[in-house]
Protein backbone atom coordinates (compact mmCIF):
# COMPACT_ATOMS: atom_id res chain seq x y z
CA UNK A 1 0.00 0.00 0.00
CA UNK A 2 2.99 2.20 0.98
CA UNK A 3 4.35 1.62 -2.20
CA UNK A 4 1.25 2.49 -3.96
CA UNK A 5 1.45 5.63 -2.65
CA UNK A 6 4.49 6.68 -3.25
CA UNK A 7 3.45 5.90 -7.22
CA UNK A 8 0.84 7.91 -7.12
CA UNK A 9 2.88 10.97 -5.53
CA UNK A 10 5.09 10.77 -8.29
CA UNK A 11 3.28 10.22 -11.16
CA UNK A 12 0.09 11.47 -10.11
CA UNK A 13 -3.75 9.76 -9.72
CA UNK A 14 -4.87 9.51 -13.17
CA UNK A 15 -1.76 7.45 -14.21
CA UNK A 16 -1.85 5.45 -10.57
CA UNK A 17 -5.50 4.62 -11.86
CA UNK A 18 -4.90 3.33 -15.32
CA UNK A 19 -1.90 1.06 -13.88
CA UNK A 20 -3.98 -0.21 -11.38
CA UNK A 21 -6.93 -0.48 -14.00
CA UNK A 22 -4.69 -2.29 -16.44
CA UNK A 23 -2.75 -4.81 -14.12
CA UNK A 24 -6.37 -5.88 -12.99
CA UNK A 25 -7.51 -6.79 -16.30
CA UNK A 26 -4.29 -8.41 -17.36
CA UNK A 27 -4.35 -10.27 -13.87
CA UNK A 28 -8.26 -11.53 -14.32
CA UNK A 29 -8.57 -11.70 -18.65
CA UNK A 30 -4.83 -13.46 -18.78
CA UNK A 31 -4.30 -15.50 -15.62
CA UNK A 32 -7.13 -15.78 -13.38
CA UNK A 33 -9.76 -16.48 -16.07
CA UNK A 34 -7.85 -18.67 -18.47
CA UNK A 35 -6.70 -21.36 -15.54
CA UNK A 36 -10.67 -21.17 -14.08
CA UNK A 37 -11.96 -22.12 -17.40
CA UNK A 38 -9.04 -24.88 -17.90
CA UNK A 39 -10.30 -25.95 -14.29
CA UNK A 40 -13.63 -26.32 -15.47
CA UNK A 41 -13.02 -27.69 -18.72
CA UNK A 42 -11.11 -30.61 -17.24
CA UNK A 43 -13.65 -31.15 -14.47
CA UNK A 44 -16.28 -31.89 -17.32
CA UNK A 45 -16.29 -35.59 -18.35
CA UNK A 46 -17.83 -36.06 -21.52
CA UNK A 47 -20.98 -39.01 -21.07
CA UNK A 48 -20.39 -41.15 -24.73
CA UNK A 49 -22.59 -43.93 -23.41
CA UNK A 50 -24.89 -43.16 -25.57
CA UNK A 51 -22.73 -42.61 -28.32
CA UNK A 52 -21.45 -45.65 -28.00
CA UNK A 53 -24.36 -47.38 -28.01
CA UNK A 54 -26.04 -45.75 -31.10
CA UNK A 55 -22.26 -46.90 -32.67
CA UNK A 56 -22.71 -50.69 -31.71
CA UNK A 57 -26.53 -50.36 -33.11
CA UNK A 58 -25.12 -49.02 -36.38
CA UNK A 59 -22.26 -51.95 -36.43
CA UNK A 60 -25.26 -54.46 -35.70
CA UNK A 61 -27.46 -53.20 -38.55
CA UNK A 62 -23.92 -53.76 -41.26
CA UNK A 63 -23.74 -57.07 -39.79
CA UNK A 64 -27.17 -58.14 -40.64
CA UNK A 65 -27.03 -56.03 -44.15
CA UNK A 66 -23.92 -58.09 -45.12
CA UNK A 67 -26.21 -60.91 -43.90
CA UNK A 68 -29.00 -59.99 -45.81
CA UNK A 69 -26.88 -59.54 -48.93
CA UNK A 70 -24.92 -62.60 -48.98
CA UNK A 71 -28.61 -64.54 -48.69
CA UNK A 72 -29.97 -62.64 -51.88
CA UNK A 73 -26.42 -63.68 -54.01
CA UNK A 74 -27.26 -66.64 -53.10
CA UNK A 75 -31.17 -67.00 -53.89
CA UNK A 76 -30.21 -64.96 -57.16
CA UNK A 77 -28.08 -68.86 -57.58
CA UNK A 78 -31.02 -70.67 -56.63
CA UNK A 79 -32.98 -68.41 -58.81
CA UNK A 80 -30.85 -69.55 -62.05
CA UNK A 81 -30.32 -73.19 -61.47
CA UNK A 82 -33.97 -73.66 -59.91
CA UNK A 83 -36.77 -75.38 -62.21
CA UNK A 84 -39.59 -73.44 -63.65
CA UNK A 85 -42.40 -74.57 -61.22
CA UNK A 86 -39.65 -73.61 -58.01
CA UNK A 87 -39.01 -70.37 -59.77
CA UNK A 88 -41.80 -68.31 -58.36
CA UNK A 89 -41.18 -68.91 -54.89
CA UNK A 90 -37.64 -68.11 -54.77
CA UNK A 91 -38.65 -64.66 -56.48
CA UNK A 92 -40.86 -63.89 -53.59
CA UNK A 93 -38.28 -65.22 -51.08
CA UNK A 94 -36.10 -62.79 -53.25
CA UNK A 95 -38.16 -59.58 -53.01
CA UNK A 96 -39.01 -60.18 -49.51
CA UNK A 97 -34.47 -59.93 -49.20
CA UNK A 98 -34.71 -56.77 -50.94
CA UNK A 99 -36.81 -55.24 -49.14
CA UNK A 100 -35.26 -55.95 -45.86
CA UNK A 101 -31.97 -54.85 -47.51
CA UNK A 102 -33.87 -51.66 -48.12
CA UNK A 103 -34.90 -51.20 -44.98
CA UNK A 104 -31.40 -51.95 -43.25
CA UNK A 105 -29.86 -49.51 -45.71
CA UNK A 106 -32.72 -47.02 -44.40
CA UNK A 107 -32.23 -47.61 -40.54
CA UNK A 108 -28.39 -47.59 -40.81
CA UNK A 109 -28.66 -44.06 -42.70
CA UNK A 110 -31.04 -42.89 -39.45
CA UNK A 111 -28.80 -44.07 -37.14
CA UNK A 112 -25.40 -42.27 -38.90
CA UNK A 113 -27.76 -38.92 -39.40
CA UNK A 114 -28.83 -38.98 -35.40
CA UNK A 115 -26.96 -36.21 -33.81
CA UNK A 116 -26.08 -37.19 -29.81
CA UNK A 117 -24.96 -34.50 -27.70
CA UNK A 118 -22.56 -35.91 -25.09
CA UNK A 119 -23.31 -34.71 -22.15
CA UNK A 120 -20.82 -32.82 -19.18
CA UNK A 121 -20.46 -34.62 -16.19
CA UNK A 122 -19.02 -33.37 -13.37
CA UNK A 123 -15.83 -35.63 -12.08
CA UNK A 124 -12.36 -36.12 -12.15
CA UNK A 125 -12.65 -38.61 -14.61
CA UNK A 126 -9.96 -37.13 -16.99
CA UNK A 127 -7.75 -36.67 -14.44
CA UNK A 128 -7.94 -40.70 -13.71
CA UNK A 129 -7.46 -41.17 -17.13
CA UNK A 130 -4.35 -40.11 -17.16
CA UNK A 131 -3.08 -42.53 -13.92
CA UNK A 132 -5.01 -45.74 -16.09
CA UNK A 133 -3.51 -44.90 -19.13
CA UNK A 134 -0.19 -47.12 -18.54
CA UNK A 135 1.45 -45.18 -22.03
CA UNK A 136 0.26 -41.46 -20.75
CA UNK A 137 1.76 -42.05 -17.20
CA UNK A 138 5.30 -42.87 -18.31
CA UNK A 139 5.45 -39.81 -20.72
CA UNK A 140 4.31 -37.37 -17.62
CA UNK A 141 6.75 -39.24 -15.40
CA UNK A 142 9.60 -39.05 -17.92
CA UNK A 143 8.65 -35.61 -18.94
CA UNK A 144 8.91 -34.36 -15.48
CA UNK A 145 12.50 -36.52 -14.75
CA UNK A 146 14.15 -35.32 -17.86
CA UNK A 147 12.56 -31.60 -17.14
CA UNK A 148 14.53 -31.70 -13.57
CA UNK A 149 17.91 -33.52 -15.46
CA UNK A 150 17.94 -30.74 -17.93
CA UNK A 151 17.36 -28.03 -14.87
CA UNK A 152 20.57 -29.83 -12.84
CA UNK A 153 22.73 -29.97 -16.05
CA UNK A 154 21.82 -26.16 -16.95
CA UNK A 155 22.69 -25.00 -13.30
CA UNK A 156 26.37 -27.06 -13.49
CA UNK A 157 26.68 -25.60 -16.61
CA UNK A 158 25.86 -22.25 -15.83
CA UNK A 159 27.01 -21.54 -12.02
CA UNK A 160 30.73 -21.18 -13.44
CA UNK A 161 30.18 -18.93 -16.21
CA UNK A 162 27.95 -16.75 -14.03
CA UNK A 163 30.76 -16.11 -11.64
CA UNK A 164 33.67 -15.96 -13.88
CA UNK A 165 31.45 -13.39 -15.64
CA UNK A 166 30.46 -11.58 -12.21
CA UNK A 167 33.98 -11.69 -10.76
CA UNK A 168 36.67 -13.03 -12.64
CA UNK A 169 36.60 -11.98 -16.27
CA UNK A 170 37.72 -8.07 -16.72
CA UNK A 171 35.30 -5.53 -17.69
CA UNK A 172 36.14 -6.07 -21.83
CA UNK A 173 36.56 -10.02 -21.84
CA UNK A 174 32.96 -9.91 -19.55
CA UNK A 175 31.66 -8.19 -22.12
CA UNK A 176 32.70 -10.02 -25.25
CA UNK A 177 31.71 -13.26 -23.51
CA UNK A 178 27.93 -11.68 -22.85
CA UNK A 179 27.70 -10.83 -26.26
CA UNK A 180 28.66 -14.33 -27.51
CA UNK A 181 25.94 -15.44 -25.27
CA UNK A 182 23.81 -13.77 -26.34
CA UNK A 183 23.95 -13.56 -29.94
CA UNK A 184 22.82 -17.26 -30.91
CA UNK A 185 19.81 -16.19 -29.07
CA UNK A 186 18.77 -13.64 -31.39
CA UNK A 187 17.89 -16.68 -33.95
CA UNK A 188 14.89 -18.46 -33.73
CA UNK A 189 14.26 -21.14 -31.61
CA UNK A 190 13.04 -23.72 -34.37
CA UNK A 191 15.66 -22.60 -36.16
CA UNK A 192 18.20 -23.12 -33.44
CA UNK A 193 16.20 -26.56 -32.74
CA UNK A 194 16.95 -27.50 -36.36
CA UNK A 195 20.61 -26.90 -36.07
CA UNK A 196 20.80 -29.21 -32.98
CA UNK A 197 18.56 -31.38 -36.12
CA UNK A 198 21.82 -32.05 -37.74
CA UNK A 199 24.11 -32.00 -35.59
CA UNK A 200 22.31 -34.86 -33.52
CA UNK A 201 21.56 -36.61 -36.83
CA UNK A 202 22.57 -39.73 -37.50
CA UNK A 203 25.16 -39.04 -40.26
CA UNK A 204 25.87 -35.27 -38.18
CA UNK A 205 29.12 -33.54 -37.14
CA UNK A 206 29.26 -35.72 -33.51
CA UNK A 207 28.65 -38.73 -34.79
CA UNK A 208 31.44 -38.25 -37.23
CA UNK A 209 33.63 -36.97 -34.99
CA UNK A 210 33.34 -40.14 -32.61
CA UNK A 211 33.45 -42.63 -34.88
CA UNK A 212 36.26 -40.30 -36.67
CA UNK A 213 38.25 -40.59 -33.54
CA UNK A 214 37.26 -44.32 -32.70
CA UNK A 215 35.15 -43.58 -29.40
CA UNK A 216 32.37 -45.57 -30.67
CA UNK A 217 32.04 -48.20 -33.79
CA UNK A 218 28.75 -47.21 -34.95
CA UNK A 219 27.08 -44.08 -34.71
CA UNK A 220 24.72 -43.32 -32.02
CA UNK A 221 21.24 -42.41 -32.50
CA UNK A 222 20.47 -39.42 -30.78
CA UNK A 223 17.33 -38.49 -32.36
CA UNK A 224 14.93 -41.41 -31.08
CA UNK A 225 16.24 -41.67 -27.73
CA UNK A 226 15.75 -38.72 -24.88
CA UNK A 227 19.32 -37.65 -25.06
CA UNK A 228 18.74 -35.69 -28.11
CA UNK A 229 15.92 -33.62 -26.17
CA UNK A 230 18.17 -32.94 -22.78
CA UNK A 231 21.31 -31.47 -24.82
CA UNK A 232 18.39 -29.20 -27.08
CA UNK A 233 16.73 -28.17 -24.05
CA UNK A 234 19.90 -27.69 -22.05
CA UNK A 235 21.48 -25.42 -24.69
CA UNK A 236 17.99 -23.73 -26.07
CA UNK A 237 17.07 -22.47 -21.83
CA UNK A 238 20.43 -21.73 -20.54
CA UNK A 239 20.21 -18.20 -20.91
CA UNK A 240 17.24 -18.83 -17.92
CA UNK A 241 19.92 -20.04 -16.14
CA UNK A 242 23.01 -17.82 -16.27
CA UNK A 243 21.55 -14.51 -16.24
CA UNK A 244 19.39 -14.90 -12.82
CA UNK A 245 22.40 -16.29 -11.27
CA UNK A 246 24.88 -13.80 -13.24
CA UNK A 247 22.78 -10.77 -11.61
CA UNK A 248 22.94 -11.96 -7.91
CA UNK A 249 26.80 -12.96 -7.94
CA UNK A 250 27.18 -9.70 -9.82
CA UNK A 251 25.82 -7.94 -5.95
CA UNK A 252 28.41 -9.82 -4.10
CA UNK A 253 30.96 -7.50 -2.86
CA UNK A 254 34.33 -8.53 -3.83
CA UNK A 255 36.16 -7.65 -0.23
CA UNK A 256 34.53 -10.88 1.17
CA UNK A 257 35.96 -13.33 -1.72
CA UNK A 258 39.45 -11.48 -0.76
CA UNK A 259 38.71 -11.71 2.89
CA UNK A 260 38.22 -15.80 2.88
CA UNK A 261 40.97 -16.23 0.76
CA UNK A 262 43.30 -14.10 2.62
CA UNK A 263 42.17 -15.92 5.56
CA UNK A 264 43.18 -19.43 4.11
CA UNK A 265 39.64 -20.44 3.06
CA UNK A 266 39.46 -23.03 -0.38
CA UNK A 267 37.74 -22.45 -3.15
CA UNK A 268 35.02 -24.83 -2.65
CA UNK A 269 34.49 -23.27 0.98
CA UNK A 270 34.33 -19.87 -0.26
CA UNK A 271 32.05 -20.68 -3.09
CA UNK A 272 29.67 -22.91 -0.45
CA UNK A 273 29.98 -20.63 2.39
CA UNK A 274 29.63 -17.16 0.67
CA UNK A 275 29.08 -17.39 -2.85
CA UNK A 276 25.87 -19.99 -3.34
CA UNK A 277 23.94 -18.51 -0.20
CA UNK A 278 24.38 -15.33 -1.71
CA UNK A 279 23.32 -16.32 -5.35
CA UNK A 280 20.63 -18.57 -3.76
CA UNK A 281 17.55 -15.84 -5.13
CA UNK A 282 19.39 -16.47 -8.66
CA UNK A 283 19.94 -20.09 -8.56
CA UNK A 284 16.27 -20.57 -7.18
CA UNK A 285 14.70 -18.42 -9.99
CA UNK A 286 16.93 -20.40 -13.15
CA UNK A 287 15.94 -23.37 -11.80
CA UNK A 288 12.24 -22.25 -11.73
CA UNK A 289 12.42 -21.00 -15.10
CA UNK A 290 14.67 -23.83 -16.90
CA UNK A 291 12.34 -26.49 -15.22
CA UNK A 292 9.07 -24.67 -16.37
CA UNK A 293 10.02 -23.70 -20.23
CA UNK A 294 11.89 -27.68 -20.30
CA UNK A 295 8.40 -28.99 -18.73
CA UNK A 296 6.50 -26.89 -21.19
CA UNK A 297 8.27 -26.82 -24.52
CA UNK A 298 6.57 -28.56 -27.36
CA UNK A 299 9.22 -27.59 -30.80
CA UNK A 300 11.96 -29.12 -29.23
CA UNK A 301 11.07 -32.64 -28.34
CA UNK A 302 9.03 -32.44 -31.58
CA UNK A 303 12.01 -31.85 -33.73
CA UNK A 304 14.72 -33.80 -31.89
CA UNK A 305 12.44 -36.57 -29.74
CA UNK A 306 11.48 -38.64 -32.72
CA UNK A 307 8.56 -40.76 -32.73
CA UNK A 308 10.19 -43.01 -29.74
CA UNK A 309 10.72 -40.21 -27.53
CA UNK A 310 7.01 -38.36 -26.99
CA UNK A 311 6.76 -35.61 -24.47
CA UNK A 312 4.13 -34.70 -22.18
CA UNK A 313 3.43 -31.54 -24.06
CA UNK A 314 3.19 -33.53 -27.08
CA UNK A 315 0.00 -35.81 -25.52
CA UNK A 316 -1.98 -32.28 -24.98
CA UNK A 317 -1.85 -30.82 -28.06
CA UNK A 318 -3.06 -34.15 -29.63
CA UNK A 319 -5.71 -34.10 -26.97
CA UNK A 320 -6.83 -30.52 -28.08
CA UNK A 321 -5.80 -30.63 -31.88
CA UNK A 322 -6.18 -34.18 -33.04
CA UNK A 323 -7.95 -35.98 -30.32
CA UNK A 324 -10.77 -32.93 -30.20
CA UNK A 325 -10.92 -34.12 -25.95
CA UNK A 326 -10.70 -30.46 -24.74
CA UNK A 327 -11.54 -31.89 -21.66
CA UNK A 328 -9.26 -34.31 -21.36
CA UNK A 329 -6.46 -31.94 -22.65
CA UNK A 330 -7.32 -29.12 -19.70
CA UNK A 331 -6.75 -31.96 -17.01
CA UNK A 332 -3.48 -33.37 -18.50
CA UNK A 333 -2.13 -29.34 -19.16
CA UNK A 334 -3.36 -28.81 -15.10
CA UNK A 335 -1.34 -31.26 -13.95
CA UNK A 336 1.45 -30.20 -15.68
CA UNK A 337 0.60 -26.74 -14.25
CA UNK A 338 0.50 -28.22 -10.72
CA UNK A 339 3.58 -29.87 -10.93
CA UNK A 340 5.36 -26.83 -12.32
CA UNK A 341 3.96 -24.67 -9.38
CA UNK A 342 5.17 -28.01 -6.76
CA UNK A 343 8.66 -27.42 -8.00
CA UNK A 344 8.45 -23.49 -7.65
CA UNK A 345 7.25 -24.00 -4.57
CA UNK A 346 9.88 -26.76 -3.45
CA UNK A 347 12.43 -24.58 -5.12
CA UNK A 348 11.66 -22.09 -2.81
CA UNK A 349 11.80 -24.42 0.45
CA UNK A 350 14.93 -25.67 -0.44
CA UNK A 351 17.11 -22.19 -0.99
CA UNK A 352 14.71 -20.56 1.19
CA UNK A 353 14.04 -17.79 -0.21
CA UNK A 354 10.68 -16.05 -0.44
CA UNK A 355 8.95 -13.83 -2.95
CA UNK A 356 10.30 -10.94 -1.37
CA UNK A 357 13.64 -12.42 -2.74
CA UNK A 358 13.30 -14.07 -5.92
CA UNK A 359 11.12 -10.75 -7.32
CA UNK A 360 14.58 -8.89 -6.75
Amino acid sequence: MGALKDFARRYGMIMTSYMVVACGVWMVGMIIMPQLLMVDYSLQHLDRSEESRIDQQIEQQYIELQRAQSSLRGLNRDLEAAAEADRPAIETQISEREREIEQIEGLITELENTFVEAEPVYSFANYEYLFTNSLHRAIFLKTIWASALVTFIALLMCYPIAFYLAKVAPGERAALLMLALIIPYWINEILRTFAWLMILSYNGIFNQAFTGLGVIEEPIDFLNQNIGVVIGMTYTYILFMVFPIYNTIDTLDKNQLEAARDLGSPWWRIHWRIVIPHAKPGIAVGCIMTFMLAAGSYAVPQILGGTSSLWFTQIIYNWFFEGGDWNVGSAYAFLLLAICVIFILTMMRVFKVGLDDISR
